[in-house]
């Protein structure tokens, strides 16, 4: 008996999914922005390699400082392309990802961030077109704290205590329509 007073606990405190969207980091000149440094980089090692192959055994001349400057260069350039994977890294396992229950809009943005809003809070939502941002999280005074990955439009909402928030998403109105609920 007390096996089936749980399974109905746990049934119970189940919440009907209304909406869920996942978004991710896909734009092509974001992409491009962040690999050209890398694909630069990788160029002039390569030239680098085919001249050290094709030009002439220089004569030793000892000279210090040059190896100084030089293994010193090759410790900035190293940090640099740990710098640039692990932005490559983080942009490509970043997300946001909304989820409205019967409950609650769950907002998770990143890797680490997570925003629970309970959905008789709301008293105002709309769609918006809205001009670039940024991407990530923001606050702003016309739309208050912004979550943004890609795109141009989204769902913004006012609580009952006076709080805007504005979500980016690419399914605007079936989002609008959860909150309707």
């Amino acid at each position: 008996m007390d096996g089936k007073v749980e399974t109905e606990k746990v049934v119970s405190m189940k919440r009907a999914i209304r909406f869920k969207e996942t978004q991710k980091f896909t734009q092509w000149w974001l992409w491009l922005i962040i690999l050209a440094p890398i694909l630069l980089f990788v160029i002039g090692k390569v030239i680098t390699i085919i001249s050290l192959f094709t030009a002439p055994i220089p004569n030793a001349s000892g000279n210090i400082s040059i190896s100084w400057i030089s293994g010193r260069l090759s410790i900035v350039q190293f940090i640099c392309v740990l710098v640039y994977v692990a932005t490559i890294l983080f942009l490509a396992l970043s997300k946001l990802k909304v989820v409205v229950s019967d409950k609650d809009i769950k907002i998770r943005h990143l890797l680490f961030f997570s925003k629970v809003i309970d959905l008789n809070e709301v008293v105002e939502q709309q769609i918006v077109n809205y001009d670039f941002v940024g991407y990530g999280i923001r606050k702003t005074k016309k739309y208050g704290t912004v979550y943004n990955v890609k795109g141009g439009e989204g769902v913004a909402f006012i609580l009952t205590n006076g709080e805007k928030y504005l979500i980016g998403s690419q399914k605007t109105e079936e989002f609008l329509k959860s909150l309707l609920k």
